[in-house]
């Protein structure tokens, strides 16, 4: 009999030891629900030696113009901008559909999920449910750039609101699933902050035990129990934990992208950190490739595809290079316009972006540009250097700067 559930996430082929944690963890909860990975790269040989999990590959799930979206977004862009076509791709087949992040581990069953899909269309969760109180990071206001609501969590059921919402975010994200806060974009997430006011039947789920991470450990405390059993604040059973900025070289560390607990600081977290690495450890040991590097890296001559030329890309793909079905094409124009520009990355690989962490490691480009800002000041004076650097918060992305290799 056709399960009436099933659970997808979403990853490349160097997150598929996570993946695949993450899928047994469920099937050991809820062995009745099917468990699927979207591998988000180019198909390669590869195998998991797990007969429950489905793997499907991006590029067969019809997702509109694929080729040009793997080009014009980074390796965190493309994941998370398949996530609602995937999901109501798979609505035609289940009546529920519940997405978990590749990094996030069951520790009990979903069937409060479940249940409230009996009554809901769509279910949410906040990144946390109380304001933080001191100076750390993340804090609210890293809330407002980067989505009120964790999309390493959703659920849809079967139903017109639910197809209605997903139409909608695919739509978005398709065109503008980009990570630029300074331009209101935060990938799939900020999308997400509309939908409860655009689409009916929308729930937040404000569970304690769900999507525990550590945007919300100054809320949240985790306990075994003697029957072994994980619970939150006491009495709420602990689903599932977002192991989001996971160390995998640190056993103390809560995860590199906060500031607000150092390592050992929080052995609650630490005890169900050291079940996950042990979960990693078996999955490892179950996945064949060849390569684990990312497919669309570089163009089909080996060349690194630099964020600056993925965001040109962008910038000017509707009236340049609309009509290229693969801008991976070395022989194609994409790559006749970044050899002229000087566009390819000297960097094997895919690039991380900055985050609030690592902008500290750029204390002498800081100090070359205040030298720049100090002398702008004087010279133009404060009403028109107030607007100019009004303007430059807008002008930084080069989404903004189509304009400037024309």
């Amino acid at each position: 009999m056709q399960p009436t559930g099933i659970v997808f996430t979403a990853c490349s082929v160097n997150y598929l030891t996570k993946a695949v944690a993450m899928c047994r963890s469920v099937q050991e909860h809820e062995p009745d629900l099917d468990v699927a990975i979207l591998v988000v790269d180019r198909k390669r040989p590869l195998t998991v030696a797990d007969d429950r999990i489905t793997l499907l590959w991006a590029e067969d799930v019809g997702f509109p113009n694929y080729l040009q979206c793997a080009f014009k977004y980074n390796i965190i862009e493309l994941n998370t901008a398949l996530k609602p076509h995937v999901a109501a791709t798979l609505l035609d087949r289940y009546q529920k559909v519940i997405y978990l992040d590749p990094d996030t581990y069951a520790f009990a069953s979903l069937k409060s999920l479940l249940s409230e899909l009996d009554r809901h269309d769509v279910l949410l969760s906040p990144h946390a449910l109380r304001p933080y109180a001191d100076d750390h990071r993340p804090d609210d206001i890293d809330l407002l750039r980067f989505g009120a609501y964790n999309l390493g969590f959703f659920a849809v059921r079967a139903s017109a609101n639910a197809r209605a919402m997903l139409a909608w975010w695919d739509a978005r994200c398709q065109s503008d699933c980009f990570y630029e806060p300074s331009q209101g974009l935060g990938v799939d997430q900020k999308w997400i902050d509309l939908a409860p006011s655009f689409f009916d039947g929308v729930q937040v789920i404000k569970d304690p035990g769900i999507n525990v991470a550590f945007w919300n450990l100054h809320e949240r405390t985790i306990t075994q129990q003697p029957s072994g059993r994980w619970s939150v604040n006491g009495d709420h059973p602990l689903i599932f934990v977002h192991f989001s900025s996971f160390d995998e070289s640190d056993g103390q560390a809560v995860a590199g992208k906060q500031t607000r607990f150092a390592p050992g600081s929080r052995p609650d977290f630490t005890a169900v950190r050291n079940v996950y690495a042990a979960a990693l450890a078996r999955s490892a040991d179950s996945i064949t490739a060849d390569t684990m590097d990312y497919g669309y890296a570089a163009m089909s001559d080996g060349r690194t595809i630099s964020a600056a030329l993925r965001r040109f890309y962008a910038a000017m793909l509707a009236e340049r290079f609309a009509d290229m079905a693969d801008p991976f094409d070395a022989g194609g124009a994409v790559h006749q316009f970044a050899r002229r520009h000087n566009l390819f990355s000297r960097q094997a690989g895919h690039q991380k972006h900055m985050d609030f962490k690592t902008e500290k490691s750029f204390g002498r480009e800081k100090s070359l540009l205040d030298r720049g800002f100090r002398f702008a000041l004087k010279a133009l004076g404060p009403d028109r250097y107030f607007m100019l650097m009004r303007y430059l918060a807008h002008y930084s992305s080069i989404l903004r700067q189509a304009d400037l290799l024309r």
